[in-house]
């Protein structure tokens, strides 16, 4: 386990997201608050393929609906919308 203040991570927070996804828990504080960065993992899975545009623009129209701000699910849920609408599936 490696805690680090906001500072400290800044300049090294690629190396912090490897250290995470290889499996070690990295604590950021933040004043009185502090996260954890550990590895995500998808539920579902998801085109190699994946029609990277299409989906940010969709992410970008969420951002001006009422929707917004995003809620946890929101994006494998987007992402599986994509996928269904893809031409030729």
């Amino acid at each position: 386990m490696a805690t680090y203040i906001i500072s400290e991570a800044k300049p090294k927070l690629g190396a912090l997201v490897k250290q995470a996804s290889a499996g070690k828990t990295i604590y950021l504080l933040n004043g009185k608050d502090m996260v954890a960065l550990v590895p995500a993992r998808p539920t579902h899975h998801l085109e190699p393929n994946l029609d990277v545009p299409a989906v940010n623009r969709r992410l970008a129209a969420s951002e001006r609906t009422p929707s917004a701000p995003w809620k946890r699910g929101d994006a494998a849920r987007l992402a599986k919308q994509v996928l269904q609408a893809k031409p030729g599936r």
